[in-house]
């Protein structure tokens, strides 16, 4: 069985390799709201589609039902309101970004570029998306950049010779927190203006850290460790300035951490790609769906209205 704790898209899809496919993929932006339905990836139909399923394990739905591919690395994540869906995928022959309703309809072509658009994240607002586009096929690296979920008004924020990746924006929309080998180290998680500018580092090199999700009060950031390696790390709760850092997994293989809406629940991955959730101090851990070929890159979603 594959190591679905490992899923951090390192290279052009040529050379994805999915460098170990559920260890690093995905903080996604989770917003304050009621708790709806968590969507993930999975393979249930004999290809990899888009699902939603309800927190306690049942109402499960297919979202989509989209041209067979072996490309995984769909990286969902919900509008701040629940009411749509943005992912990337390969049918057009280039990895795209794409956004749906959550019932399934009103299926949109965000980016046209031909180039690796990945790592999708909503606004607070919801008027752009923040991604990762490739910019240097030899050695897989990204720049950040926004565009309108009509397509227009693209814009690159980050210029640096390094990957960023697996980023979102603050609840306030001042800050982005992003995973990135700055610095050649192999990932750390950093903090910078909705601009792109003034980086700073938030945590230590040793943790290897990456796929940070901030909490819906703005205040908390969940991620995982051991990033770009190929030891299956563990989940960490923090500040958002990098303070107060502890670990709230050991042995569970956590990976793809996110938030629930109401700020009390995290849902993840557990080492065989299974969907489970737990409380934000790690307590609680419950199984809601056993996938035997993984259920990668869950994000919980708002209710919608």
């Amino acid at each position: 069985m594959a190591n679905w704790r490992k899923i951090l898209v390192k290279a052009t899809l040529l050379s994805l390799g999915l460098i170990a496919f559920l260890s690093g993929t995905a903080a996604w932006a989770t917003y304050p709201g009621t708790n709806g339905r968590i969507a993930f990836v999975a393979h249930f139909s004999g290809t990899w589609q888009l699902y939603s399923i309800k927190p306690d394990g049942t109402g499960l739905k297919q979202i989509t039902h989209l041209p067979a591919t072996d490309f995984l690395s769909w990286f969902p994540d919900y509008s701040p309101d629940g009411a749509q869906i943005v992912f990337c995928h390969d049918m057009s022959g280039a990895v795209e970004l794409y956004t749906i309703h959550a019932d399934g309809s009103g299926l949109t072509q965000v980016t046209h570029d031909g180039t690796e658009n990945i790592f999708p994240r909503w606004s607070p607002d919801g008027t752009h998306i923040l991604f990762s586009t490739l910019f240097n096929g030899d050695f897989g690296a990204h720049h950040l950049a926004t565009i309108r979920p009509d397509g227009s008004e693209r814009t690159v924020l980050t210029n640096v010779l390094f990957d960023d990746y697996q980023a979102e924006y603050t609840v306030d929309t001042r800050h982005i927190l992003l995973g990135s080998n700055t610095d050649n180290l192999l990932s750390a998680i950093w903090v910078i203006d909705a601009d792109g500018k003034h980086r700073k580092r938030l945590t230590q090199a040793g943790l290897k850290a990456s796929g940070p999700d901030v909490s819906p009060d703005g205040q908390h950031m969940v991620f995982y460790d051991h990033q770009n390696t190929d030891v299956i790390g563990e989940t960490w709760v923090g500040r958002t300035d990098g303070t107060q850092l502890k670990q709230i997994t050991s042995g569970v293989k956590a990976g793809n951490p996110s938030f629930s809406p109401d700020g009390t629940k995290i849902v993840f991955n557990d080492g065989h790609g299974n969907l489970r959730t737990m409380n934000t101090d790690g307590s609680d851990v419950k199984t809601i769906l056993v996938c035997e070929e993984g259920c990668p890159l869950p994000d919980w979603g708002a209710k919608t209205r």
